[in-house]
């Protein structure tokens, strides 16, 4: 008949550890206030350690009843629990150490601080046990969090896929999303300013402690959205002046959400939403120009090798292990010269053989650069009976072949690269071939320069 004993006075732990708190932080404070000859205060500190140490005592026993009937897992609650068991045995240590004593020496302080401290951890541990881990340092400015070392993970707002977006659901993809970004740290569940929660859709329809804020198909009526739109200054505008403020966006989606029916299920597609409204939430699959390689960063000692040789020579970006390779100064490169970047082929993603003495025999040599993304052949004799080695490299997106000999049906050849994008060709036979070209369709772009402005009326005019 009387099981409920145990978990009712486990349940009663949070309300009892309160008391040796209290208790002891007024015993460690009154340790360290000034004395002379003999401590007057020391009756009451021996008084505050005695009481202090049998509240902890009687906190702990609770303590230890909650555990057995909450469902605690042991291994979050043994630190806390050896905390405040080292709380009670070291209140009743400092007791009987100072039973005796006229004053507090230096023994005893460095005593009473490290009970103190003991206290502190205890506490911390309890209170990530009942609200969570961060919940006393969640509080702090996020400078003060950054330097502690916490690691800060700041509402996102929308977030939609670029493809099918309008498939995603208006109120979980959207409109939580952007009140958890400007409206969740007043309005959640441990801190529910004006007793709102802004947090699930529950909380959204329950609203406050001055009534509904979601007043369905009638957005100018629903305090959710008409406190958004009244002037900054206003004391009732919402987020308060200070906070985060939605953008123009999210306050149309928030109306257009609320005219819509403030569904809980609803897609975007149903509600009629343009891409335009939302288009700042849609994420951009946004692929490298360059490829993606595992290969390590070229030494100093390599890079200065290569200009020596007469190659200008860096990486294509910082960190990255591919090249960017220029004859800018080398003019006099041959066909021979290959042999000198043959070390760092596998690493050439950006080539510029421009103005060198190259022939047809360095397309064979070019053949097998996998990385090759940027080549640049300009002003060479390279013939274009050739260009379909090209063809095969499987990462090369710009080829510039500007003033060369090039014609049109030798550009055709390149069609069936899977990744060139644009093939530049000013001052060159295909370039005079290609307006003529009829319905002529290649699968890259091609610049052939010879662009015209249209005559304009004015253009007839004399000043």
């Amino acid at each position: 008949m009387l099981e409920f004993l145990g978990p009712l006075l486990g349940r009663m732990h949070p309300l009892l550890v309160h008391l040796p708190i209290g208790i002891l932080i007024f015993g460690v404070l009154l340790s360290f206030f000034p004395q002379k000859e003999k401590n007057t205060y020391l009756p009451a500190i021996r008084l505050a350690f005695l009481v202090g140490g049998i509240a902890a005592l009687g906190a702990g026993i609770s303590g230890f009843l909650q555990y057995q009937f909450e469902g605690f897992a042991w291994e979050d609650v043994r630190v806390h629990l050896v905390g405040g068991v080292l709380t009670a045995l070291g209140s009743f240590g400092l007791f009987f150490h100072l039973r005796k004593k006229d004053v507090i020496q230096s023994k005893g302080k460095a005593f009473a601080l490290g009970l103190g401290l003991i206290l502190m951890i205890t506490g911390h541990l309890g209170g990530s046990l009942t609200h969570g881990e961060n919940y006393f340092t969640e509080v702090l400015p996020l400078e003060f969090q950054s330097f502690l070392g916490i690691e800060i993970q700041p509402e996102k707002g929308p977030q939609l896929p670029e493809e099918n977006w309008e498939e995603a659901v208006f109120y979980s993809k959207v409109i939580q999303p952007i009140l958890n970004q400007n409206c969740k740290s007043c309005h959640n569940p441990r801190n529910q300013k004006g007793d709102l929660d802004l947090t699930t859709m529950k909380g959204l329809l329950a609203g406050g402690e001055d009534g509904l804020v979601l007043t369905v198909g009638e957005a100018k009526h629903s305090e959710l959205f008409a406190r958004l739109i009244l002037p900054k200054d206003d004391e009732k505008h919402m987020p308060p002046a200070g906070k985060r403020q939605p953008s123009k966006e999210e306050i149309a989606l928030i109306e257009s959400w609320i005219k819509n029916g403030g569904k809980e299920t609803q897609t975007l597609a149903e509600a009629g939403i343009s891409r335009k409204l939302i288009e700042q939430f849609i994420l951009k699959s946004e692929l490298p120009f360059y490829p993606k390689t595992s290969l390590a960063i070229l030494s100093a000692d390599s890079l200065a090798t290569l200009k020596t040789a007469g190659f200008f020579a860096e990486a294509i970006e910082s960190g990255s292990g591919l090249l960017k390779v220029s004859c800018t100064n080398f003019s006099g490169f041959q066909d021979s010269d290959w042999e000198k970047l043959s070390p760092v082929k596998n690493r050439i993603a950006y080539l510029d053989l421009s103005g060198t003495q190259v022939t047809d025999a360095i397309l064979d040599s070019l053949e097998g650069l996998f990385n090759l993304t940027v080549l640049k052949l300009n002003e060479t004799a390279v013939p274009g009976n050739s260009l379909d080695q090209l063809a095969q490299l499987p990462h090369l997106k710009l080829l510039y072949l500007n003033k060369t000999e090039v014609n049109l049906r030798e550009l055709e050849q390149l069609s069936s690269s899977k990744s060139l994008q644009k093939v530049f060709a000013y001052l060159t036979p295909a370039a005079e071939e290609f307006p003529n070209s009829g319905k002529m369709s290649l699968p890259f772009l091609l610049e052939t320069g010879n662009y015209s402005l249209p005559k304009l009326p004015s253009d007839t005019i004399v000043y």
